[in-house]
């Protein structure tokens, strides 16, 4: 049997002959599942994630021996993504560290959740995935909104002389709200921590120096332990003074994600107005209009400028794609109110500096802009090999002693990797977005306009990410790169682009 049939729960896809095999329904299920605990994780956990990921492709590859096949359709990435993962192989191994660079190939492996999303769901199934994220999101964004409200960590007051602390570079009106991976909200938190911590324990306290971070090290020992205060520190109240970061530390990558988010509502939003009906579709409006508005102050509240500035030239973008007069006042609204906003939070959460780009987080990041553009041409084949630099900073070039990367995707994939690498993964970027271009243009009419929506909020997703990727390594981010191809991939199904040929699921073409 060659067909494709919907399953019993109108969810999976299941080839014909497999239905006759209880061990492969089995799987099918698991492999759902692991789906829905990855929609669930995405926005907060990168392992938990990782855990439903897992779950899902050793189902697959159990049904697969199972019944033969494992049904993957043929795409328009497949020829680009090959080319960029051979290139990335290859400058693995010729890599000037390949002890650094070899074990990260397994991030090659994050593709796969893409052609896992198209090879087993339907579009109900995929529409199901896109609401389960969607609503984790959310979850996310109260949980932060609240933080934001009852403040965070403690607020320095003073450092006395023995403190472990005194040498580094923290100061009264720092705050601390980390030690670790151990988030404390009081003095006798951290103490209970310090206490209870093996002799020579290292930790990184996380602390904020006018909402940017300011991370010091900290090593336990037995006097520190003794003390009364081990710390040495007086503290008062709690800051109001951060970027959000939802579950986790990371702002920038939660800006990310944000973003998606943002711009996935819009996407639905924008999508219909061009089909305003009453009753439901006036709901569903609604709906769009309120998670669009609430991911959009979520991005802001991380005070995060580029990835805040290419979600508003997103929207300027698809304006232009879909020529509608009532989505370009919407959303021309939306940019000016996000623009706006934006402006007077930054100088708020941060220095008043930010505001105008007249920082030290600006020059350095064009500092290490720069001295990856002048490492290119030295090895412009098959670039250093990844994360080499950080052996070799200083000799490198890079400015400053805190080492990390150019936050340059581009850059970086061409320092790493050389440049016909970065020629695959333009060409990959471009043939994403075409795929999903097309796949709006083509997406069927429903109720709601859910499908064209979706595909049109996956064209603004996936433009927001590669404006984003211009500053910022957005693309060596796990978390966010993860959350857009499952995006795309979703948006993809519930649209019905994917479809039954010859037997075999097949993205439709032309």
């Amino acid at each position: 049997m060659s067909s494709l049939i919907i399953g019993a729960s109108g969810i999976e896809a299941v080839p014909e002959d497999a239905t006759a095999s209880s061990f492969a329904q089995w799987t099918t299920r698991i492999i759902l599942c692991g789906l829905a605990i990855f929609a669930i994780s995405v926005p907060h956990s990168i392992a938990a994630a990782q855990i439903g990921l897992g779950l899902s492709y050793v189902a697959w590859i159990a049904r697969a021996l199972a019944v033969g096949r494992l049904g993957i359709p043929k795409t328009p990435i497949d020829r680009p993504l090959l080319c960029f993962i051979a290139l990335t192989i290859v400058s693995s191994v010729l890599s000037f560290e390949p002890a650094e660079s070899l074990p990260k190939l397994r991030a090659l492996t994050l593709f796969g959740v893409f052609y896992l999303i198209i090879a087993n769901l339907r579009p109900r199934g995929a529409r199901w995935m896109i609401g389960l994220m969607i609503v984790s999101g959310v979850v996310g964004v109260g949980y932060s909104l609240m933080e934001k409200s009852l403040g965070r960590g403690m607020i320095i007051t003073a450092i006395e002389d023995n403190s472990p602390l005194r040498t580094g570079n923290l100061q009264a009106g720092d705050v601390i709200w980390m030690i670790g991976r151990h988030r404390v909200n009081s003095l006798e938190e951290a103490n209970r921590i310090i206490r209870e911590s093996p002799t020579g324990a290292t930790y990184t306290i996380e602390a904020l120096h006018e909402g940017d971070p300011a991370p010091a090290p900290l090593v336990v020992t037995d006097d520190m332990k003794s003390r009364a205060n081990p710390l040495g520190l007086s503290v008062a109240g709690h800051s109001h003074r951060f970027r959000i970061s939802g579950f986790s530390r990371h702002f920038i990558t939660y800006a990310e994600q944000m973003q998606i988010f943002a711009l996935l509502a819009y996407g639905l939003l924008l999508a219909n107005l061009k089909t305003l009906r009453k009753g439901r579709s006036r709901a569903w409006l609604w709906v769009s209009l309120s998670l669009a508005g609430l991911f959009s102050l979520a991005l802001i509240l991380t005070a995060s400028r580029a990835v805040i500035a290419s979600c508003m030239l997103a929207l300027l973008i698809i304006l232009g794609l879909m020529k509608e007069r009532r989505a370009t006042l919407l959303a021309l609204v939306a940019v000016v109110a996000m623009a706006a906003i934006s402006v007077s939070i930054l100088s708020s959460i941060r220095t008043p500096s930010v505001a105008i780009f007249k920082d030290d987080s600006r020059e350095r990041r064009f500092g290490y802009m720069c001295a990856g553009l002048r490492l290119i041409p030295r090895h412009p084949i098959f670039g250093v090999g990844m994360d080499s630099q950080k052996y070799h900073w200083k000799e490198w070039g890079f400015p400053g002693d805190y080492v990390t990367h150019t936050h340059s995707t581009p850059i970086q994939i061409a320092v790493d990797r050389g440049l016909p690498a970065l020629g695959s993964y333009l060409w990959l970027m471009a043939m994403l977005f075409v795929m999903i271009w097309r796949g709006y243009k083509r997406a069927p009419p429903d109720e709601n306009n859910t499908s064209g929506g979706l595909m049109l909020g996956a064209v603004a997703a996936l433009t927001g990410f590669s404006a984003s990727s211009l500053v910022n390594y957005n693309f060596g981010d796990s978390e966010p790169l993860l959350m857009l191809l499952s995006v795309v991939a979703l948006a993809l199904v519930a649209a019905s682009q994917v479809v039954d040929k010859s037997g075999q699921r097949a993205l439709r073409q032309g």
